[in-house]
């Protein structure tokens, strides 16, 4: 229910932007919505595996299969990949990460979603984080830090949703946060 009232507040925000529609798969470029709902950050990530692995198939080799339990180890360790307002004392309280190279199972603090990839060569991570926000009226920014764990990643085009309005931003290994 939580995760359909999220969506619905995206979709409701984000109507007029037409920033991600544009590019919706390109390597070294990925997505994510940013959307403060009272105490609740969302942030939902999306990026093709390209740019996180320098792949997009299902991994053949060990070394393939070693660089997909990287990306997700990295990706599991949230806190250090986004960094909200230290003020606003954000703590991650779930994610779920979602792709066609990631296994099949449950896990105590997120839940790993896959399928099989079917038919074409453009797959995608998605994924979300959703951290609780103990003081949420002192959140004015987030840094991202994907780039020094994912260097095939280039560009992290942004949007968010906060009481303060609507933003959007264009993140480089260079420019990491996006402020509202």
């Amino acid at each position: 229910m939580a995760k359909c009232k999220f969506f619905l507040l995206l979709l409701i925000l984000f109507a007029p932007f037409s920033l991600m529609a544009a590019e919706a798969h390109v390597h070294g470029v990925a997505t994510m919505q940013l959307a403060l709902d009272d105490s609740m950050l969302h942030l939902n990530l999306s990026s093709p595996l390209d740019s996180l692995l320098g792949f997009e198939h299902q991994p053949r080799t060990e070394k393939q299969k070693a660089a997909v339990r990287h990306m997700a180890d990295q990706l599991h360790q949230a806190e250090r990949l986004f960094q909200p307002t230290v003020a606003a004392r954000c703590t991650l309280k779930t994610y779920s990460l979602e792709s066609p190279v990631l296994e099949t199972g449950k896990h105590k603090e997120h839940d790993h979603k896959g399928h099989e990839h079917e038919g074409h060569d453009h797959a995608d991570l998605n994924a979300e984080f959703v951290f609780y926000c103990a003081k949420p009226n002192e959140l004015r920014d987030l840094e991202v830090n994907l780039f020094t764990y994912f260097p095939g990643l280039l560009r992290l085009k942004t949007e968010a949703a906060t009481p303060r309005g609507q933003s959007a931003a264009i993140l480089t290994p260079s420019k990491r946060r996006i402020a509202w």
